[in-house]
């Protein structure tokens, strides 16, 4: 379901704090066009934040992390 794969895909940014859509979608073993809109969703929802920027591949990827109102509600739990 699709909020199976987003909280699939917001634990993968939780464990895994910055990560670019290419990490999660290689931990995941899921094609990038199945973890991009969950991604969206997630950042529309204010769950995850862009936090930086990779360019280590020579293109700009941007690093994902956990939003810090969803960090703290983690430091709760």
């Amino acid at each position: 379901s699709r909020d199976g794969k987003r909280r699939e895909v917001g634990v993968v940014v939780s464990r895994n704090n910055a990560v670019t859509r290419q990490d999660i979608s290689r931990i995941m073993s899921k094609p990038i066009n199945e973890i991009s809109g969950r991604v969206k969703e997630l950042l529309e929802m204010g769950a995850i934040d862009e936090v930086g920027v990779d360019t280590s591949s020579g293109r700009s990827r941007a690093i994902l992390g956990l939003s810090f109102e969803t960090a703290q509600l983690d430091l709760q739990l």
